[in-house]
């Protein structure tokens, strides 16, 4: 038996570490704007500096802002005529798919009797529709708010049956266990963990409403974006081609981020679980 005396070797002890720097975030900004003024200044040089592309080809930010100029009100008539089309059938069809997608997953004969159509018509490109749809509601805005309606509806009814999926089973066994109901479950468990994937589908399906939409617009539209850079192709005006280009990722970007923000501040307890 040791004595209590008796010396005992010492144990190095590592000292303790620091904690890992946290990657700093100020610079995600800088990096994304350095990037955007560096293409700027090579489209500048490419064009009106060198004159290397042919205005044809890529017009130059001279071309580009003397057709804003031009167009004047003209162009924020389409801007928003796009974006009142792409509003409304991209609401009016998330919230239509959100809600089938939630029956389909509470109601098993729903499934059957309704998912054979959506899986046979998903596939279909909106787009694929647009002469039935111009023999059906002509070229006025009905038929293009179908058609983004009937994209974002595909979108967010098969989002949300998987999300419902999802949801982890042992959430809903502690529900019942606690003596919940089978409404009181859907409604205070089911709904609140699948927000985070209905509102990453609405990101989705807002760039397909702009793309169907503003696809449905080359065909027909008496105003909107579509419509300009159809009546600029037919002429080589490639700088209101390219003007168009960009009012349409402006848009979606502004929208984006505008769902993106609203998606973090209500979903925000997910990232303090």
């Amino acid at each position: 038996m040791a004595r209590l005396d008796e010396k005992t070797p010492a144990v190095a002890v590592a000292p303790p570490t620091a904690p890992a720097a946290a990657p700093r975030r100020g610079f995600g900004p800088l990096i994304s704007v350095g990037v955007i003024t560096a293409l700027l200044i090579a489209w500048w040089v490419a064009t009106t500096g060198t004159g290397a592309v042919k205005p044809l080809y890529l017009p130059s930010p001279e071309a580009l802002w003397e057709s804003v100029t031009t167009l004047n009100t003209q162009l924020l008539a389409d801007v928003g005529a796009t974006l009142g089309r792409v509003l409304a059938s991209w609401i009016g069809g998330s919230a239509l798919g959100v809600l089938v997608g939630l029956a389909m997953a509470r109601t098993r004969w729903l499934i059957y009797a309704l998912n054979p159509i959506i899986e046979a018509v998903r596939p279909v490109p909106p787009v694929a529709l647009i002469p039935f749809v111009i023999l059906w509601f002509g070229i006025g805005d009905s038929g293009k708010l179908f058609l983004g309606a009937l994209a974002c509806f595909m979108v967010m009814v098969v989002n949300t049956t998987v999300a419902v999926g999802n949801v982890p089973p042992v959430y809903l066994q502690a529900a019942r266990s606690l003596g919940a109901g089978s409404g009181q479950v859907y409604r205070s468990v089911v709904l609140p963990a699948i927000v985070p994937e209905i509102l990453s589908g609405f990101r989705i399906g807002s760039a397909l409403a702009f793309a169907v939409v503003v696809a449905a617009e080359f065909l027909g539209a008496d105003a909107g974006i579509g419509r300009l850079i159809m009546q600029a192709s037919r002429t080589l005006n490639t700088s209101v081609v390219l003007l168009g280009t960009i009012c349409i990722a402006l848009m979606a970007v502004v929208l984006d981020q505008a769902i993106s923000r609203i998606s973090a501040h209500i979903t925000r307890w997910a990232a303090q679980r």
